[in-house]
C-alpha cells in the first residue's frame, strides 16, 4: 500500500502515522496544518485551499490509498471553493460553489480525489482497527443503570445535531439538553457549559452531566469520525462532566492509555453505546 495521509491537527495524526509504518506501507504525509512532532516520514506542506496541489501530489508519490486525520479549521471562501472542485467545473460546480457548505465539504474532497488519482479513500480505521471504542466501559466508574436512559436520550439528540450537520456532541443532564457542539468544536462545547456550570445554571442537580458524541447519520466512515483523547477527558472534568458516552464502533480513542488513566483520576465513566437511529 502506498498511503497519502491528509493530517491536520492533533495526536490522531501520529497515531495514524505509526499504524501504517507498523503495517509496513509506504507512506507519504500531507500535512494541512502546521505540525513537527512526524519524523521518520516524508512530510509534505499542503494547502486544502489548493486542490489541484493535493492532487499533483497525490499521483506523483503514485498513491494507491488516502486517509484523513485530524481536525481543520475551514473558512466558508474555502468551503465552497472545495464544493465548486468536487462537483466540477460546470454549472452544478458554479451553483454549489456559489453558496457555503457543511463539513460534507472534505468528504466531497476526498470522493473526487479517488475519482481523479485511481486511489482509494479509506479511514483511519481501516489501517488502525485498535482506535475505534468497543461497547460497554471504557474507563471510569461504572455507570449507574439509572443512567442508561438519560445517555442512550443524549446519543440520540447528538445525532440528531449531526442530521443538521452541524456537529457530534451534545451536554445533557436528565433528558435536558443543555449545549450543543457548533463549529467551534467539542473543546468550545465544553467551555460553553463550564461557563453555564459556573453561573449556576446547571451541574447542581442529582443526574448526571453527560456529554455525547456520535457520528453524523450518513457520515462516510473514512471522514471525520468523532474522537476522544486524554484533552476531552480534562476539558470535561472542568466543565462538571460526570458521563462521556460514544457511539460504540464509530467513534476513535486518541491516545487510549493516557485516556483511560485520566479518566480514573476524574472518576468520569467513558462508556461505548450502541446508537438506534443511525
Amino acid at each position: 500500500m502506498r498511503l497519502s495521509l491528509l493530517a491536520g491537527s492533533g495526536a490522531l495524526v501520529p497515531a495514524a502515522v505509526a499504524a501504517a509504518q507498523q503495517a509496513g506501507h509506504k507512506i507519504q504525509v500531507l500535512s494541512l496544518t502546521p505540525r513537527d512532532d512526524l519524523t521518520g516520514v516524508k512530510v509534505v506542506t499542503a494547502d486544502v485551499a489548493n486542490p489541484l496541489g493535493i492532487l499533483w501530489s497525490l499521483k506523483v508519490f503514485r498513491t494507491t490509498h488516502i486517509v484523513m486525520a485530524g481536525a481543520i479549521s475551514l473558512s466558508d471562501k474555502t468551503r465552497e471553493a472545495l464544493a465548486k472542485f468536487a462537483a466540477g467545473d460546470g454549472e452544478k460546480g458554479k451553483s454549489i460553489g456559489a453558496r457555503s457548505t457543511g463539513d460534507a465539504s472534505l468528504s466531497h474532497l476526498a470522493m473526487s480525489l479517488e475519482k481523479m488519482t485511481g486511489a482509494k479513500v479509506i479511514g483511519v480505521q481501516d489501517i488502525a482497527p485498535e482506535l475505534l471504542a468497543p461497547k460497554g466501559r471504557i474507563a471510569g466508574p461504572e455507570v449507574d443503570p439509572d443512567d442508561l436512559e438519560a445517555i442512550a436520550f443524549a446519543l440520540s439528540a447528538a445525532k440528531e445535531i449531526g442530521r443538521l450537520d452541524l456537529g457530534q456532541a451534545v451536554v445533557a443532564t436528565g433528558r435536558r439538553l443543555i449545549a450543543a457542539e457548533d463549529i467551534g468544536g467539542t473543546d468550545q462545547l465544553l467551555r460553553r457549559v463550564g461557563e453555564l456550570r459556573a453561573a449556576k445554571l446547571t451541574g447542581d442537580g442529582s443526574s448526571a452531566v453527560i456529554l455525547a458524541k456520535a457520528a453524523k447519520p450518513e457520515q462516510p466512515e473514512f471522514a471525520d469520525l468523532p474522537a476522544i483523547g486524554p484533552d476531552t477527558i480534562r476539558n470535561a472534568a472542568a466543565a462538571g462532566i460526570t458521563i462521556i458516552a460514544i457511539e460504540a464502533g464509530r467513534t476513535l480513542l486518541i491516545q487510549r492509555e493516557a485516556l483511560v488513566a485520566a479518566a480514573d483520576a476524574a472518576g468520569i465513566s467513558v462508556i461505548g453505546h450502541t446508537v438506534n437511529n443511525g
